[in-house]
């Protein structure tokens, strides 16, 4: 699913109006579209049953004008509405000026209407939010930016004192109050229980603090033509579970160990153990067929908690680091694997440093690059350019420093501007962690990560994510030869950004599930692999298979 900036939505919105459909039939289907939404979660059965009641914050400008549509559809329904107008029905845009005559016309006994510029407002306000069913926010759209102030800003207070008391608020477009574009909040803005956006998701939805005020995201089509939006957008998605299951290679039901992925993971030191264990268990939890597992010899016995993995002992240096001569060793694996994870729990020495190099220069099939082994290319980031294969590498904020010397921007576009630029640069595919995290392929394609939580903030997680990318590396290695046999069957760029988008997906989606037992606090990265199994499952029911 394609995210657009709020200026770009803008710049779509007024192309399709100038030339496809007339404004007041987008506001039509934008507001039609909004009230199934609504009605259809009170018909879920979980909404309190008896007479319901909406409350519809209205702003002057088109998003007001779509919730006076929301409005007429729910009168239509048998439900009691009452609009709250910020400024008088003599300021509103043409468009919504002719949607308040038509909601008006109606003459409606379950219409009431209160003005926000009477003094008395906010009490009148009050009382009638007393036995709201739910609230609806359209005060401003993705084109207003900066604070609400004035009465705009008690609205959006007695929007969120309603939300405190369980009575759920739903925004049209964006929470009034959220940048559409960055996601800042310079002021106060609307906390919903759900967001439903017209179009496109935007930027603004999707990054902090402004993610933390949407609640559950809902996209509703009302026609913008694909080449209008194509034509004013980059090719920036939003990752969610629709965009990681048209990913997710194909399993035959009768394929074997092998044609399920061989995976060499790299990994661990007498300092850091645990990492080589959660790397590999990720990548068997996520379906790869083999996974050998080569640590410095020194804590081979440990390793043999992991039952499903073949451990591959290799030399080490006086530090209980992987050494040069582990090159030798791992040639029998290396013509077996389809691809080849490195780096969790490597540790920093010398030696190793120059054994990561000079193994990931000589490899021909695709690799996962992380944590030490990113490291070990600190400052010869250019090397990356050098290589037969497709990298992925999955630095966060500090290791992004060390390896180009360049810091990561926080600012939302900026970010998702130097994202884009370093993997084209370094001619690799990019998963900038971070909340959300962002994929970057070498050719310009990007994603925003739609799943994650603060669970995942805790020591090995990223030992998981890099488990499960060289997984799925794997698996579409095995699927791609299975489906052409053949001496040559290299990956191709997409299929590697393929993989590590649904490495990325599942790998959020899993820290939520746990979080959902454990609590955000409570969870530790080996969480994450009970709640592989669901994720998955899940993943496989939304591809249909």
């Amino acid at each position: 699913m394609r995210v657009l900036t709020a200026t770009q939505m803008q710049e779509v919105d007024a192309e399709t109006i100038a030339h496809v459909c007339p404004g007041l039939e987008l506001m039509e289907r934008a507001g039609r579209g909004v009230a199934r939404t609504i009605l259809a979660g009170f018909a879920g059965g979980s909404a309190p049953q008896g007479p319901r009641k909406a409350v519809v914050f209205v702003g002057p400008g088109n998003n007001g004008g779509d919730g006076l549509v929301v409005t007429r559809y729910l009168i239509e329904a048998g439900w009691s509405c009452s609009i709250h107008l910020l400024k008088p029905a003599t300021e509103l845009t043409p468009d919504t000026t002719k949607n308040h005559r038509r909601l008006a016309a109606m003459k409606s006994s379950l219409l009431n209407e209160l003005d926000a510029t009477r003094p008395d407002y906010p009490a009148r306000a009050r009382e009638d939010l007393a036995d709201a069913s739910i609230v609806v926010d359209t005060l401003f759209g993705t084109g207003v930016s900066g604070a609400p102030h004035g009465r705009a800003a008690e609205m959006v207070t007695l929007m969120n004192d309603s939300g405190a008391r369980g009575v759920p608020v739903v925004s049209v477009d964006i929470p009034s109050g959220v940048d559409g574009n960055t996601g800042q909040t310079p002021g106060d803005a609307v906390r919903a229980m759900q967001t439903v956006t017209i179009g496109s998701p935007k930027t603004g939805l999707l990054f902090f603090p402004g993610r933390a005020h949407v609640g559950s995201l809902a996209v509703i089509d009302i026609g913008f033509p694909d080449e209008v939006v194509a034509k004013h957008s980059d090719p920036l998605y939003l990752l969610d579970d629709g965009e990681a299951a048209l990913r997710l290679p194909p399993r035959a039901p009768d394929i074997h160990k092998y044609e399920a992925g061989t995976l060499l993971v790299v990994a661990g030191s007498e300092a850091y153990r645990g990492a080589a264990l959660l790397a590999a268990e990720a990548a068997l939890r996520g379906g790869c067929g083999m996974v050998y597992l080569a640590v410095p010899e020194g804590i081979r016995r440990e390793m043999a908690a992991l039952r499903e993995a073949i451990i591959v002992p290799l030399p080490q240096t006086s530090a209980g680091t992987i050494a040069p001569a582990a090159m030798q060793v791992l040639q029998p694996y290396l013509e077996r694997a389809d691809a080849i994870t490195i780096g969790p729990g490597l540790g920093r020495h010398e030696d190793t440093d120059a054994f990561v190099r000079d193994f990931v220069l000589s490899l021909k099939k695709p690799v996962v690059l992380d944590a030490d082994g990113l490291t070990a290319f600190a400052g010869n980031s250019s090397d990356f350019k050098r290589t037969k294969t497709p990298i992925v590498i999955t630095p966060h904020d500090g290791e992004m420093h060390r390896l180009t010397g360049e810091r990561a921007p926080v600012a939302a576009l900026d970010r998702i501007k130097f994202a884009r630029a370093t993997a084209a640069r370094l001619g690799v595919t990019l998963l900038l962690k971070g909340a959300p995290s962002l994929v970057a392929a070498p050719n310009g394609d990007a994603w925003i990560s739609g799943s994650g939580t603060s669970a995942l903030a805790t020591g090995g997680t990223g030992d998981v994510l890099t488990g499960l990318i060289g997984s799925f590396l794997a698996q579409t290695a095995g699927a791609t030869r299975r489906a052409a046999p053949g001496p040559s069957n290299d990956l191709q760029a997409t299929q590697v950004a393929d993989a590590t988008c649904v490495a990325c997906f599942l790998h959020g989606r899993s820290g939520e599930l746990a979080a959902r037992s454990r609590g955000v606090r409570g969870v530790i990265a080996g969480d994450l692999l009970a709640a592989l199994g669901p994720a998955v499952v899940a993943l496989e029911g939304r591809a249909g298979r």
